[in-house]
């Protein structure tokens, strides 16, 4: 049978009183002889406790509601154990009480107590979290483990795109809270048949294969831009020259270049997935990216280009300027670099080496053959064909 632990509230347990006269006001909680203790927070006067209840106090009504409540929460989790067939140790139920981890317990509070003091993940990605966290505040309250279910995901779905946010975006809010449930599950908080993310499927979005051609990255270095504007559409360029991520290029410094049988070189491991760009960033594209490069003093000042979403928008205003009807996002100029590179004639194997793809269908889904490539290589064939 498995042994209950008893609770009860206690009044100046370390026997003291502060200088106004009142005292703390904890929950004991007792187990095979041993006991810890979780501040109430709640401090009264000697003349306003006995007998376990607050008395003679204006508010006593509320604190002693508040007070039973908070046992009640701990003991929940307790029965979260119980109901698994498992005896929780009293350091079990503390921690699951310090950081949150309990079925019961509210899921913003537990992302910010696990995830916000991951050691492994990076500043975008809990950035990413704390948006998800106000994202589900806004539409539910205190929402727990429990509440999240397959009409929750739906109602969570339709509530979002009423609030205008694109499919996009909702797509990306939904697989942060599937990491999140899955962070969950690893902490056994949730079965694998509890997961709500079994028979609700996101909706894909296909990513954007749009990419500039070298006249349309030509214009934008003809357009007379100043101040960050032009800061902006700078960095945009090089990276049509180069193809870092924009996560690279903010991450950009000295140590990222070097010297290669005389050549400059960019040797730069990848944020976002460890791998290493190389890059003949003074012979591709006869260099160009070098020549934005040395516009500015030192590399630092050349990456220091804000968020991703300000320098986005900035570029969108850069791209009505000119007259390029694509919508201006930095993940373009990727785009732009791979397809622009297989257009030159460059092998896909040493495009997906600049790229630093693992996978060479990686490559291949971000490259967009354009015309002059087809016909290129069409007329090698029936020219040659032709010459017989």
């Amino acid at each position: 049978m498995l042994r209950k632990i008893r609770y009860r509230l206690v009044w100046n347990r370390a026997n003291r009183l502060k200088k106004n006269g009142t005292a703390l006001v904890q929950i004991e909680c007792l187990l095979n002889g041993k006991r810890i203790y979780f501040s109430t927070n709640v401090f009264l006067g000697s003349d306003e406790w006995d007998n376990g209840k607050v008395v003679n106090h204006p508010h006593a009504k509320e604190l002693n509601t508040y007070l039973y409540s908070s046992i009640m929460d701990i003991e929940k989790i307790e029965l979260e154990f119980m109901a698994k067939g498992q005896e929780p140790t009293l350091l079990q139920i503390k921690n699951a009480v310090i950081h949150h981890i309990s079925r019961s317990a509210i899921v913003s509070d537990f992302i910010n107590e696990v995830v916000e003091h991951s050691a492994y993940r990076r500043k975008s990605t809990k950035a990413g979290y704390r948006t998800l966290i106000k994202h589900i505040e806004r539409f539910q309250k205190d929402v727990t483990f429990q509440d999240i279910d397959i009409d929750f995901l739906n109602r969570f779905s339709e509530w979002s795109k009423q609030k205008g946010m694109s499919q996009s975006t909702i797509s990306g809010r939904l697989k942060n809270l599937r990491a999140i449930i899955n962070e969950a599950i690893a902490r056994k908080l949730l079965s694998v048949e509890d997961d709500p993310f079994r028979n609700f499927k996101i909706k894909k979005i296909k990513s954007r294969q749009e990419s500039l051609t070298m006249e349309e990255v030509n214009r934008l270095l003809g357009a007379k831009l100043r101040g960050r504007v032009g800061h902006i559409r700078d960095v945009f360029c090089f990276a049509c020259f180069c193809g870092l991520r924009y996560s690279d290029l903010k991450s950009l410094s000295d140590a990222d270049f070097c010297i290669i049988k005389g050549k400059k070189w960019i040797v730069k491991r990848t944020q976002k997935t460890g791998d290493t760009a190389r890059i003949p960033i003074e012979t591709i594209f006869e260099g160009r990216a070098i020549e934005l490069l040395n516009k500015y003093k030192t590399v630092e000042n050349f990456a220091r280009i804000g968020n991703n979403a300000s320098a986005n928008r900035t570029l969108k205003d850069v791209f009505k300027r000119v007259g390029i009807l694509k919508d201006g996002h930095f993940h373009l100029a990727r785009h732009s670099f791979i397809t622009m590179c297989i257009e030159e004639g460059i092998p896909i194997t040493t495009v997906q080496m600049m790229a630093s793809h693992s996978k060479i269908e990686t490559t291949r889904g971000y490259a967009k053959l354009g015309i002059s490539t087809i016909q290129s290589d069409v007329d090698k064939v029936f020219c040659k064909k032709k010459g017989k």
